[in-house]
């Protein structure tokens, strides 16, 4: 089960920065394209729904690696016993949040496949599409807070601390050499 849902979590990362290379590519063409005279349809919503794709799919990597911006300077000065519970209540409010993301995410979606919407540009895309890769982005980090959640409670380090944890090791070691 760890390898599946690690490399579900890599999965994700793989997919949010392709999204991140297609914003890239989409820009670098327009710009040629402008030095030629040549439009390149719809890439101003091509990037910009790229860029909320990547977003969304990103999240639940960044975070099994400790990236996410975590304001712990409350938890770095409680004792290890309240440190622990204070961080299962992050993880337990964490976990109802992002399964309450997903699961309006979703619900978005389908509403989208339902009735579809488009947007308004030379190329309509459907709006679903796009939310299809938020609605999993969304579920996958659930996954992960969730993940983290019942490695906590049977004892274990969650995976951003872990991370944290290795960061400021390698740091140590640094400032020694």
């Amino acid at each position: 089960m760890r390898r599946f849902l690690d490399s579900l979590y890599l999965f994700s990362g793989v997919l949010g920065a392709f999204f991140l290379l297609m914003i890239g590519a989409l820009i670098a063409a327009q710009i040629i394209g402008r030095t030629f005279g040549v439009l390149v349809p719809s890439a101003d919503d091509f990037a910009r729904l790229s860029l909320a794709t990547s977003s969304f799919l990103a999240l639940a990597y960044t975070y099994r690696r400790g990236v996410h911006i975590r304001v712990s300077l409350l938890l770095q000065r409680l004792g290890p016993s309240k440190r622990r519970v204070a961080e299962l209540a992050c993880l337990v409010i964490g976990t109802w949040l992002t399964g309450t993301l997903a699961w309006f995410t979703i619900d978005m979606t389908l509403e989208g496949i339902r009735w579809p919407e488009y947007t308004i540009g030379l190329i309509p895309i459907a709006k679903w599409i796009p939310q299809t890769a938020m609605s999993f982005g969304a579920t996958v980090l659930f996954i992960a807070f969730l993940d983290d959640l019942v490695v906590t409670l049977r004892g274990g380090t969650a995976a951003y601390l872990a991370s944290e944890h290795a960061a400021n090791d390698s740091d140590r070691h640094a400032a020694y050499e």
